[in-house]
């Protein structure tokens, strides 16, 4: 991280806005602005869903990107507005399921949001069940919490409780996403679940360590990210600038380079 470099950990100057990052850090937390992510990706996944449905060859398309850009700005307004209300009713489950289902509905909706354009009287509602698998089946990777210690300078997880399960679920909601997916000749989402689905599958074969559950929270939403960029390019850009900013105040606030794409400390030095 070139930021590391400019700014080393023990200097003067990162002192100083190590002080200054603690408001933007708060901010970062409070608001769960990490979680642009996934609302963004599954937001543009139904917008490049339609361009798909529109032309099954469509790639590296610039056009209409201004509208795109408006559905994520809803999105995240949405977002921002929603996250801490209820809207179900949580004496109907207990609180993992309610979670869980609350996390599932509003993807959906922001799934629908990039998909709005699209005629909904012509759309063959089958097509999109790859897709909401392949939610489901991520939404189940993280139901094992992973925190960093700051004192002892790495990832842990509190609690392995549930993860056959939790994992179990996932890799067979990927796999009937794949299957949808190539069923239906989207290449985007039949790909993305294949990949993905090994992930799972490695938390399950091998056994328990942390960096099994960062590499499968971190890299199947980042696969699907990539492939939603093939069709939408400009998204690259959006995705760039939070993954700088979140990277940029983490590492000014706890010293940590994060989001990251190792998950090992040494992976981590060598990403610094």
């Amino acid at each position: 991280m070139i930021l590391a470099r400019l700014i080393p950990k023990n200097s003067d100057r990162y002192t100083r806005l190590n002080k200054t990052a603690d408001i933007y850090s708060i901010f970062l937390e409070k608001h769960k602005i990490l979680h642009l992510f996934s609302v963004w990706t599954v937001t543009m996944s139904g917008f490049v869903f339609n361009k798909g449905q529109i032309d099954r060859f469509s790639y590296w398309d610039w056009s209409e990107w201004e509208y795109g850009l408006i559905k994520i700005i809803f999105s995240s307004i949405l977002f921002l507005f929603i996250q801490n209300k209820n809207f179900i009713n949580v004496k109907l489950f207990n609180k993992n399921n309610y979670v869980l289902i609350k996390e599932f509905l509003f993807l959906v909706v922001y799934f629908f949001i990039g998909l709005a354009n699209f005629n909904i009287f012509d759309l063959n509602i089958i097509l999109i069940s790859p897709y909401l698998f392949a939610v489901a089946g991520g939404l189940f990777l993280y139901r094992i919490s992973v925190k960093y210690d700051s004192n002892a300078e790495k990832w842990g997880v509190d609690n392995w409780e549930n993860k056959l399960y939790y994992f179990s679920v996932s890799f067979i909601l990927l796999i009937i996403s794949t299957y949808l997916g190539y069923i239906f000749d989207d290449p985007i989402i039949s790909t993305v679940s294949m990949i993905s689905l090994f992930f799972p599958a490695i938390v399950l074969l091998w056994p328990s360590h942390v960096r099994h559950i960062l590499r499968s929270q971190f890299y199947p939403l980042f696969t699907f990210s990539m492939f939603v960029c093939v069709r939408a390019p400009w998204f690259l850009i959006i995705l760039f600038i939070l993954f700088f900013i979140s990277r940029s105040i983490n590492y000014l606030k706890y010293g940590i380079v994060y989001p990251s794409f190792g998950v090992d400390q040494e992976d981590i030095l060598g990403d610094v």
